[in-house]
């Protein structure tokens, strides 16, 4: 199914999509308004570093302090601790849930946020969040100081003892000492080195709208999906239903649709068991009542992937074993294939002969089938259906009187007028189905439309059907 037919469907269809869309968008409104109400608080919090980094600048460091701090907010710790101090009843799952935390405007400001059933309960967590979180960083730095003073405090015991063990007026002491107090120092300078900071610049505040749900929005989406995906569901019931064989019986489901008998089942693959449904193809066409004994057959398909052209030169080819002059015309001038299958020239060919080249130089003989010919595309040429229309085809076809077989391949049906203005030329058409990819709409309107242009359809091919093992009938 191309773009063109699946808006078709769609367009076609919009009432009931319209239908389903209300109908769900409804339906979600109702739920969503009925749902409990969640209201948010939010806290901001100042960064104040310590220092700044060598080419860094303040607002910089403290832009990278809140960011680093907001990701504390969203673990375990932080969390269970802020759940416990709340007073509120919930877990440190919940308050992990509930919570959150992002750097502001680049300037070293920390936006705590929080979640709540009402405004005062989401109040509550945002405000112990925001202590826990102060908290968390007191200590943190309050280790950091430890851990740098830890070593410092290690080694002046050591430079003490070593002191305490010389006897009175030792020459080492004076450098002992000296030593001790430039660890002083040292340790001096580091307690009075402030720490990083973060302190509440403004006290928790909700807001008495709530943030969930919000009925109108959510049905608005639900009213979008839900048409999306009811047209989808039609195009899909559709596809599958406009497929042939869907009640298990393929030949009763095509002569149901086209009304026409079936002349050639074609099994996959080009083996044995494909020869030999070609052969009860070519006798079929002889024999068929309606066909009157045709001497030009077109070969017609809806679509391009139906296997006409396959189904075209092998019936010209097992037409060509009973020792009978055929030729096999490739009138697909839009991509024709023929020459390339059978290893021809493609010029000269048709669009040659019908601009006024000799048609007896244009026909080229097949190697290993003698009396077959084929007449290539020819040159490309601008408008096809112009070429093939204008009756000048029927000069072709009669030039052949001679041939007791001529197998004319054709685009496909339903993206060009060509295959119509062949099919009318000759005196009978097949249509070719394919199991895998025709579909009932596109056989009845390539149908009507041969009828129209006056084409002699006279039997269905079915292409890609199960082979059927033919060998085990004689077994034993």
């Amino acid at each position: 199914m191309d773009l063109a037919a699946h808006f078709r469907i769609i367009l076609r269809s919009w009432k009931r999509i319209l239908l389903v869309a209300i109908l769900v968008g409804v339906l979600v409104f109702l739920y969503t308004n009925r749902s409990p109400r969640v209201y948010r608080a939010s806290e901001l919090l100042a960064v104040t570093p310590s220092d700044t980094g060598a080419g860094q600048s303040n607002a910089d460091q403290a832009n990278y302090l809140a960011q680093s701090y907001a990701v504390l907010v969203d673990t375990p710790r932080v969390a269970g601790a802020a759940a416990r101090s709340s007073g509120l009843d919930i877990s440190a799952d919940e308050a992990e849930l509930r919570s959150s935390a992002a750097a502001v405007g680049g300037l070293g400001y920390l936006e705590v946020y929080a979640t709540g059933p009402s405004p005062a309960d989401a109040r509550t967590l945002a405000d112990a969040v925001s202590r826990t979180l102060i908290a968390e960083i007191r200590t943190s730095e309050e280790q950091a100081l430890a851990a740098d003073i830890a070593p410092l405090s290690e080694q002046r015991a050591r430079l003490q003892a070593q002191l305490d063990a010389l006897p009175p007026a030792s020459p080492e002491a004076a450098s002992i000492q000296a030593n001790i107090d430039a660890i002083n120092q040292v340790e001096a300078e580091r307690r009075a080195k402030p720490a990083n900071r973060i302190n509440v610049s403004a006290a928790a505040r909700a807001s008495d709208v709530p943030i969930a749900p919000n009925p109108l929005r959510s049905a608005i989406i639900a009213f979008i999906i839900a048409a999306i995906l009811a047209g989808e569901a039609i195009v899909a019931s559709r596809a599958i239903g406009d497929r042939i064989g869907r009640s298990g019986d393929t030949d009763a489901d095509i002569a149901r649709i086209t009304g026409l008998p079936i002349i050639g089942h074609i099994p996959k693959g080009e083996g044995f068991e494909t020869v030999e449904a070609f052969r009860v193809l070519r006798t079929n066409l002889i024999v068929l009542e309606a066909a009157g004994r045709p001497r030009t057959v077109a070969v017609v398909a809806p679509t391009q992937d139906a296997g006409k052209t396959f189904v075209a030169a092998n019936l010209a080819q097992s037409a060509s074993a009973l020792d009978d002059k055929v030729v096999l015309i490739d009138a697909d001038l839009r991509r024709p294939t023929v020459h390339d299958r059978l290893n021809v020239p493609r010029s000269p060919g048709l669009t040659s002969v019908l601009q006024g080249a000799d048609l007896s130089e244009s026909l080229r003989r097949v190697q290993d089938s003698p009396f077959l010919r084929v007449l290539a595309s020819g040159p490309p040429v601008e408008d096809p259906s112009a070429v093939l229309g204008a009756r000048s085809f029927r000069t072709v076809l009669d030039a052949l009187r001679a041939v007791r077989l001529v197998v004319v391949d054709t685009p496909p049906a339903a993206l060009f007028s060509d295959a119509l203005a062949v099919a009318s030329q000759c005196d009978a058409t097949v249509l070719v189905v394919d199991l895998n990819n025709s579909r009932t709409a596109q056989i009845r309107k390539t149908l009507e439309d041969l009828a129209r242009a006056g084409a002699n359809t006279v039997g269905i091919v079915v292409n890609r059907t199960a082979p059927t093992n033919r060998a085990s009938y004689y077994e034993g």
